[in-house]
């Protein structure tokens, strides 16, 4: 289709979706289910398929991602000539799919691992198993063409998580006008917040030094330093004390700290910065998708609505399994008593 012609069928198929979904007040649905049954049927509306609890709970997230993928990628395949930043999407799952085939190749597994589907638009050979140059050639990873030893392995994790990275900024920058505007900063604060979490849980969890979380970070320029626009906000907290609130109290993201009792102990939280940007990401997310309609921008937000609402699923999915109270889990991810 032509691109308004695409913009308008997409938007209102789209839309109908989007009022479906388990966002917003209707998350709270993915958490009144009592079984992991009762939440297939809710998600699907077919037969539960007859199998262990373990494997329909691994069936219920395989059929929720692959409804996802295969709606987007439908979508953009509506466009005679989508636009890079609608088709660059994919490549986080395409670089997914990258890891776990040099992670299997690496430990010297003869079957080629399951994979996320993307259809069409993938661009890896996988049925050139197990020889990687051929999986990769003439593709962006064209590069990694060889198995890697396991002490480069991580090294080559962290290659393809950054040219995906620059990649969607490169196609954020070809963007013209309003969509380029809008989503411009949408994606450049979540990668900046994804920074500011990664760069916490290596300072907290790990207890590394700043000249060991600095080089771990994602950059956009080649600078890697304290002038990457995506970078400097998170290169900036490294040295706040991780125990004191008052050394947090001017700090542009305060809104997304875990609270904090005076006269109480309290530690900063990364998991709890994680949960409330995710929640406030996917309200400006479902913002732009009905403030910007038919457009590239609407169709990014729908897709970021849809991610968010993927990640619900798993954790009702958990604790259903782990015979969770609904209220706690709800509060676990923002959604509920610990929303502010």
């Amino acid at each position: 289709m032509d691109k308004s012609g695409a913009g308008s069928f997409i938007y209102a198929k789209a839309s109908g979706i989007i009022g479906k979904s388990f966002v917003g007040p209707r998350t709270k649905y993915l958490f009144e289910q009592k079984s992991l049954s009762d939440l297939w049927t809710l998600l699907f509306h077919t037969p539960v398929p007859l199998m262990p609890e373990a494997l329909l709970a691994e069936e219920i997230e395989k059929q929720a991602f692959k409804r996802f993928v295969s709606t987007y990628a439908y979508f953009v395949g509506l466009y005679s000539n989508p636009s890079s930043i609608l088709t660059d999407q994919l490549l986080i799952y395409e670089a997914e799919n990258l890891k776990e085939i040099g992670a299997a190749l690496c430990s010297g597994e003869t079957k080629c691992p399951s994979l996320i589907e993307i259809g069409k638009l993938q661009s890896l050979h996988v049925e050139c198993w197990p020889e990687i140059q051929k999986i990769t050639k003439d593709t962006t990873f064209s590069w990694y063409n060889h198995i890697p030893a396991v002490h480069e392995q991580q090294k080559m994790e962290y290659k393809i998580d950054l040219q995906v990275l620059r990649q969607l900024w490169k196609s954020l920058n070809k963007l013209t006008g309003e969509n380029r505007e809008v989503l411009y900063e949408l994606f450049k604060e979540e990668y900046i917040i994804s920074n500011i979490i990664w760069a916490l849980r290596l300072k907290v969890h790990y207890q590394y030094k700043s000249e060991q979380i600095i080089p771990n970070l994602m950059y956009v320029t080649d600078d890697m330093g304290i002038d990457d626009p995506i970078a400097a906000p998170a290169i900036k907290i490294i040295d706040y004390p991780v125990d004191e609130y008052e050394a947090w109290e001017k700090w542009h993201y305060k809104d997304l700290l875990n609270p904090h009792t005076p006269g109480e102990i309290w530690n900063v939280d990364p998991g709890w910065i994680e949960r409330m940007s995710r929640m406030k990401f996917s309200k400006n997310a479902l913002h732009i998708f009905h403030q910007h309609p038919m457009t590239e921008a609407s169709l990014i937000g729908w897709f970021k609505v849809k991610s968010t609402e993927l990640s619900y699923i798993r954790t009702a999915v958990e604790s259903i399994r782990l015979c969770i109270n609904a209220n706690e889990a709800m509060d676990a991810i923002g959604i509920y008593t610990g929303a502010r």
